[in-house]
């Protein structure tokens, strides 16, 4: 219609002067929420980034994104620590751990303690004794007399006897007095016994005790060891400087008599002594007819 012309041209209305409608770009997005670890930074430290994602955003016509804020390794490390009452806190429940945890051990450690010490006085008849130095005050020597006497069955070495320490029947004690002493002289005679040894078998039979004997150098001469008259069976022999109370069983492990030994003598007058002290009772001391010997 707009190109016709003459007195058609006239009748029509002019051009319509028609504006073209402009573009306007949507409103921008939100940011996302951040997360709770890091609101205060990025509340904090990233409002230009915000402000700065709201232009970029006005500027694309369809990514509208706000990049997210990103927290440093020191700035975590901090929002993570506690601070204040709670570190003071943190710092008391470790203390209180560590306190416990070590009382606990000392308890453990005390109670194992007590239970070895138990277990050595049962084995060892007073394992704390047995831990102190080593004295015939240690020993349970008793005066006795032999009431029978006779040859071991299965040794031809040995006699075997019984012998009255003052206990409700004689005890049996095996000695090596074969080739020393005569049976005859063994019967009746008076002797030391040390009665708190542990029990042993010698040849299949059980001994409970050891007669003190003196012997010389060569040991080619053996002799035990006699109280005076009028002691009774069954008296402790008494050793001046070395109190008892003696063990309740002799541990053969701890070596005890083979400490003993090298100090167990008889002197110049034949009379038994332990590191220069006699053995006594109450009618005086034992003797052997071997002076200057060793006593076991």
């Amino acid at each position: 219609i707009q190109h016709l012309a003459g007195p058609a041209a006239a009748v029509l209305p002019k051009r319509l002067a028609l504006a073209k409608p402009k573009f306007q770009p949507p409103a921008p997005l939100p940011p996302p929420a951040p997360k709770e670890g890091t609101k205060a930074a990025a509340a904090g430290g990233d409002k230009a980034a915000t402000k700065d994602s709201s232009k970029a955003a006005a500027g694309d016509n369809n990514k509208a994104a706000a990049p997210v804020a990103t927290v440093s390794a020191p700035a975590a490390a901090a929002a993570s620590k506690p601070t204040g009452s709670d570190a003071k806190g943190a710092d008391k429940k470790s203390g209180a751990k560590e306190v416990g945890a070590k009382e606990g051990g000392e308890k453990k450690g005390d109670k194992k303690s007590e239970e070895k010490d138990k277990k050595g006085e049962k084995k060892g008849g007073g394992g704390g004794k047995e831990a102190e130095e080593a004295h015939i005050g240690h020993l349970d020597i008793r005066v006795g007399t032999i009431v029978k006497v006779g040859r071991h069955p299965n040794a031809d070495a040995l006699y075997l006897e019984e012998i009255d320490v003052g206990d409700d029947k004689p005890r049996q004690v095996i000695s090596g007095l074969v080739k020393f002493v005569p049976e005859d002289k063994m019967a009746g005679r008076r002797v030391a016994v040390v009665c708190n040894l542990k029990p042993a078998k010698m040849r299949d039979v059980m001994s409970y005790g050891m007669v003190l004997c003196a012997s010389n150098e060569t040991h080619d001469a053996v002799d035990p060891i006699v109280p005076p008259e009028g002691v009774p069976n069954g008296e402790a022999v008494m050793v001046e400087g070395f109190p008892g109370p003696p063990l309740e069983e002799v541990n053969p492990k701890k070596k005890l008599l083979e400490k003993l030994f090298p100090d167990m003598v008889t002197d110049a007058a034949g009379a038994a002594c332990y590191k220069g002290a006699r053995f006594m009772t109450s009618k005086g001391p034992f003797t052997s007819a071997i002076a200057g010997g060793h006593v076991a």
